[in-house]
């Protein structure tokens, strides 16, 4: 994308500030996940403080999402679980967020991980038990960086597309902002979705 995604705008709001306002209603504290050397540093603590979040800085530079995953977990006490979600999902929702939750909270897997329509799974958007701290260290201490691998290393509740389907906005829960054109698409989405409700209103 050329820049930091989470603070590109979609509907007047930041990508970072949508992510927290989908989490908040699904979790027991929030916490954002930062690179130390970010130039948006004081951005990142003025968000942190308004949504009364913890900024995490995360020491694993160049890592990728696994390496914010381990600084989530190394977050959590012996126990809990963290709920990751990316930025750049910038339609997940509080309902969707809370179901895998839920699930989590009865499944046996130290992952639960939703699967998109096309059966694609999200590790960006699952939830992870704190005991998942020590495979997801051992992958990258090896350069093993790519989340969805640690899915073949832990026990995991793989979460159907169908389990989920009947929730409000399910067909756009896993579109993903990675280029500009994604960004633009988005967008004119939400931009059709504004004109339809007033159109609806009047």
């Amino acid at each position: 994308m050329g820049e930091d995604k989470a603070w590109l705008l979609l509907d007047g709001r930041p990508l970072v500030a949508r992510a927290l306002a989908a989490a908040r209603p699904a979790v027991d504290r929030l916490a954002v996940v930062v690179s130390p050397g970010s130039p948006h540093l004081e951005r990142y603590r003025e968000l942190a403080d308004r949504w009364d979040a913890r900024l995490l800085p995360d020491p694993h530079d160049y890592r990728g999402p696994l390496g914010g995953i381990h600084t989530a977990l190394a977050d959590c006490a012996p126990g809990e679980a963290a709920l990751v979600l990316a930025c750049d999902l910038p339609f997940v929702t509080p309902g969707l967020l809370s179901l895998l939750r839920r699930l989590h909270e009865t499944a046996s897997g130290l992952v639960t991980v939703p699967r998109d329509e096309s059966g694609r799974l999200q590790p960006l958007a699952a939830v992870y038990a704190a005991d998942c701290l020590a495979p997801v260290a051992a992958m990258l201490a090896a350069g093993e960086l790519k989340a969805d691998r640690l899915l073949t290393r832990v026990a995991a509740r793989e979460v159907a597309f169908s389990e989920l389907a009947g929730l409000p906005g399910s067909a756009r829960f896993f579109v993903n902002l990675n280029t500009p054109q994604d960004y633009r698409d988005a967008r004119g989405q939400e931009e059709s979705r504004r004109d339809e409700e007033c159109s609806v209103s009047e």
